[in-house]
Parts: structure tokens; C-alpha cells; sequence
């Protein structure tokens, strides 16, 4: 099986071959214009891809530039909205530090309301 195989790429390599000599024999133009075409083609050819090259590597760019900034612009954010986080935070903190010394505060106060109201219904009831 495997030499048929190459037998067969052997066969198709030469009929590829044999093919381009018979075009080049029977060709319109002579042998310096087809030069001449293949070269301009070339030539052409890779003024294309340069172009192109150019292109792309300029759209490239111009994405990822957009890309940084956007990136840039959604960092700030989040620094902004942490610090806000960070504020209220604190604020609350502070809050409710100020809440439970003075919530101690009251309760040590009403405590000593109703020692002395329960006190006085005992006092009021004996």
C-alpha cells in the first residue's frame, strides 16, 4: 500500500512537471515577458502584504491602545469606589464605637434610674 502511494505522488509530480514545460512551450509570450509578469506579480504581490502588514499592525495598536486606556479607566474606578468603601466603612465604625460608649453611657444611666424607681415601689409596696 505504501508504494502505491508514492508511486502514485511520484506520478503526480511528474505530470506537474511535465505539465509547466508544455505551458512554458506553448506559452504566448516569450520567455522575458512571462519573466517580467512573474516579477511584477511578485513585486506586487509583496507590496500587498507589506500594505496589509501595516494595516494590521496599526489596528493592533490602535486595540490595544484603547484597550490600556479602558483598563486604565476601570483601575481608577476601582480605586475610587474602594475608597469610598473605605470612608463609609470607617464612618460606620465610627458610628456605632460612638453607638456602644454611648449606649454603656445610657445604660449606666437608666440602670441607676431604675435601681432608684425600683427602689422607691419597693419602699412604696413595704
Amino acid at each position: 500500500m505504501e508504494q502505491q502511494e508514492t508511486t502514485g505522488i511520484g506520478w503526480f509530480i511528474a505530470g506537474l512537471g511535465l505539465g509547466a514545460l508544455l505551458g512554458v512551450l506553448f506559452a504566448p509570450k516569450a520567455g522575458r515577458d512571462i519573466r517580467e509578469g512573474l516579477m511584477s506579480g511578485a513585486r506586487d504581490s509583496k507590496d500587498y502584504v507589506a500594505t496589509r502588514g501595516k494595516q494590521a499592525r496599526d489596528q493592533i495598536n490602535s486595540v490595544m491602545d484603547r484597550g490600556r486606556d479602558q483598563i486604565n479607566e476601570y483601575a481608577e474606578r476601582g480605586k475610587e469606589v474602594a475608597e469610598k468603601g473605605r470612608e463609609r466603612w470607617s464612618g460606620i465604625v465610627d458610628r456605632v464605637a460612638g453607638s456602644s460608649a454611648e449606649g454603656e453611657r445610657s445604660r449606666a444611666h437608666i440602670g441607676e434610674e431604675e435601681e432608684g424607681y425600683r427602689g422607691g415601689t419597693a419602699e412604696t409596696r413595704f
